[in-house]
């Protein structure tokens, strides 16, 4: 739903359009190789070495190959590394890095490729993905979103903001939101317009289904800016600011700095949607009925839901509360391994994720 644009490389490795571009239009994969080439011709700007214009040229042909997508985003950045590794000696070292006495450009340039893969917010977002999929498994973001729309979805307003308190529940853990919004909330609200005999492209949307699903898509995009960890972009943002300003945010500080502008958003959202776009059935009794009988055929609260909800309400706290203690990192790879210990998830369903390794790639 909202954002699938800004996740697609992270929500939908090796899509059949990405497929089609590699073999379907070739000038896509010619392009960033063209664009590096070019750039890696001209003089490099003065005070700039050589190297790291030769280096800016392959980090340039990685950008435009992210923007066409011959191959999936991860595959591309793959590639840009690799690339760096096998031409170290001529775009990663200066020359007076490579005429130190025992310096070997091979095993130093190996460590720069690997290095990613040690950088604690890679590996946040990581972990926050499989918290999404602990979710979907234990089906509590399902039964959440039932809930709420069984005790509020008597009235067309009141059903509004239980889909927008929804996404609010589910957003600090669930770094995608197309996994939020599209993967637990979608399935549960999309049921609801044929309720009323609303349909999709139809003059009969404005029954329900549209004034739900424009207010479900405005939802997440407010609370994917209200998390650090309600879209994996935050994190990456917060490392940036770390490495370019000096600047730490921690969860606690980005969440205050927008709660003032997010809450009230949210407050005002469904009612704003219900105004602007207002739904022609107003009130009726079949949502109420139509969420009761599905949460009678999930049954009671099972075992794997309480230990998930257990696990990510600790992680939450410790986020908040105990930065000084343990990273936050450690405390998402902490629940991970605790997640599949009280086998909430199997391992078989982490390596399963293609989405979670795609991003971490």
């Amino acid at each position: 739903m909202a954002n699938a644009l800004t996740e697609r490389g992270a929500a939908a490795p090796g899509t059949a359009t990405a497929q089609k571009a590699a073999h379907g239009f070739p000038w896509k994969a010619l392009l960033p190789v063209i664009v590096a080439g070019a750039i890696a011709l001209f003089p490099p700007p003065e005070g700039l070495a050589q190297h790291a214009w030769y280096f800016f040229a392959i980090f340039a042909g990685v950008i435009v190959g992210l923007m066409v997508e011959p191959l999936p985003g991860a595959a591309i950045g793959l590639i840009g590394v690799v690339l760096v590794t096998l031409l170290a000696p001529y775009v990663l070292f200066s020359p007076a890095e490579l005429a130190k006495a025992g310096f070997k450009p091979a095993n130093a340039s190996l460590t720069w490729a690997l290095s990613g893969f040690s950088n604690t917010v890679v590996w946040l977002i990581f972990a926050a993905f499989m918290f999404a999929l602990g979710y979907e498994k234990s089906g509590l973001g399902k039964r959440i979103a039932l809930v709420l729309v069984k005790a509020m979805g008597r009235r067309t307003l009141t059903l509004g903001y239980a889909v927008t308190i929804a996404d609010v529940l589910l957003a600090p853990f669930t770094p995608s939101n197309t996994a939020r919004s599209g993967g637990t909330i979608y399935p549960v609200i999309r049921n609801l317009p044929a309720l009323y005999d609303s349909k999709p492209n139809d003059p009969s949307s404005r029954k329900i289904g549209g004034y739900l699903m424009w207010t479900a898509l405005a939802a997440t995009t407010i609370t994917s800016s209200m998390f650090v960890t309600g879209m994996a972009p935050n994190l990456l943002a917060t490392e940036m600011a770390s490495k370019t300003a000096g600047v730490a945010i921690s969860w606690t500080d980005w969440f205050i700095a927008f709660a003032p502008v997010g809450i009230a958003l949210l407050l005002l959202l469904p009612l704003l949607t219900y105004l602007l776009y207002p739904p022609e059935v107003k009130s009726g009794d079949e949502v109420p009925k139509w969420a009761g009988a599905e949460l009678a055929k999930l049954g009671s609260l099972t075992l794997r839901e309480i230990e998930l909800a257990v696990l990510v309400l600790m992680a939450l706290a410790l986020w908040i509360f105990g930065g000084a203690v343990i990273n936050a990192t450690t405390v998402a790879m902490a629940v991970i391994v605790l997640m599949v210990l009280l086998r909430v998830v199997s391992w078989d369903d982490i390596l399963a994720n293609k989405a979670a390794w795609n991003t971490l790639v």
